[in-house]
């Protein structure tokens, strides 16, 4: 009984594997991962259309109105950095549990070579704010890259001008065209006006968005066009002599502020990395840090030092919203 129960499993297995052969070698690997990638596509394109009504919905009543923390964080970090782009998911709570998972895991790591929780606590905390710096960073990067195509984006708003003096018509035909991020906040901002959000207000999240200078001049131009009636060609005209202009005394000066902070933010990492090699070289430092109570209170202090510093590096270049 035994020996057929055997025998009746080994088939069982055999056919299994045979079919499962069969339909491994007949399918079309092509076919399969085409139809993936539409389906990924499908699943992202319903994300962005959703997450874009509940925008229309939200700020075409608090556009006026102060902003929560949340609301702020998807701004002015999520959508500045436009790392929807990569993590098509990305928002404040995924956020949220990127930053916790690189608290803990610095927290363990940390507490393990110091065995002091104050210490460990507050290095573990520095590090909770590295995603957000990174979403800054990308954003300072993005706002940098837009102010130097906005002369080029200028003229291609001016050939469909041409064509027909509505501009947020001449927006949506620019997407093909431009590079990113604006191609992304631009399309985001035309699908918004599409919804039934007043033009006026998303020109303003988009001016949010970008967060630079040059560009908030430009969308206060455009705005003041749309209100009064202005004559559009001659402004962006204007407008694209004037910042053709601005940007060659910016080469001209060499002004970058995009690369000073990523230099801060990387002296900033050495340090720790740094000092965490010199006292693991030398026995006595290592025990004095580890092992005594003065050299687990200095450790702390610099450690709360070293926060201080951290956060005022990252409030030193910050626009206030």
């Amino acid at each position: 009984m035994d020996i057929l129960l055997n025998m009746n499993q080994m088939l069982i297995l055999t056919t299994s594997s045979y079919i499962a052969w069969l339909i491994a070698t007949s399918a079309d690997a092509d076919y399969i991962k085409d139809n993936m990638k539409k389906g990924y596509k499908r699943l992202n394109e319903g994300y962005i259309e959703r997450r874009l009504q509940r925008e229309v919905k939200k700020y075409t009543k608090t556009i006026t109105v102060k902003m929560s923390f949340v609301d702020k964080v998807e701004l002015f970090l999520i959508d500045k950095s436009n790392i929807r782009r990569y993590i098509p998911f990305m928002n404040f709570y995924v956020l949220l549990l990127m930053s916790s998972l690189v608290f803990f895991i610095t927290y363990i790591t940390i507490y393990d070579f110091l065995r002091f929780l104050p210490s460990s606590a507050i290095i573990a905390g520095v590090f909770f704010f590295m995603p957000s710096i990174v979403l800054e960073i990308m954003g300072f990067y993005n706002s940098d890259y837009t102010r130097r195509k906005l002369g080029y984006f200028i003229s291609v708003l001016m050939q469909w001008i041409d064509v027909k003096e509505d501009i947020i018509y001449a927006f949506e035909k620019a997407i093909p065209v431009i590079g990113e991020p604006l191609k992304s906040y631009i399309r985001d901002m035309t699908v918004q006006v599409r919804r039934g959000m007043d033009p006026q207000d998303a020109l303003t999240i988009l001016k949010m968005k970008i967060d630079n200078p040059q560009f908030t001049d430009f969308i206060l131009n455009i705005k003041q066009n749309i209100k009064y009636r202005g004559d559009l060609k001659v402004l962006l005209n204007n407008m694209e002599e004037q910042f053709y202009k601005l940007e060659q005394e910016f080469n001209r000066r060499k002004i970058s502020t995009f690369w000073d902070k990523i230099y801060i933010v990387l002296a900033m990492i050495l340090v720790v990395i740094i000092a965490f090699m010199l006292i693991r070289s030398n026995p006595k430092a290592l025990n004095f840090y580890t092992n005594t109570i003065e050299g687990k209170m200095y450790i702390t202090l610099f450690a709360f030092l070293y926060g201080i510093g951290f956060y005022i590096m990252t409030t030193i270049s910050r626009f206030k919203h």
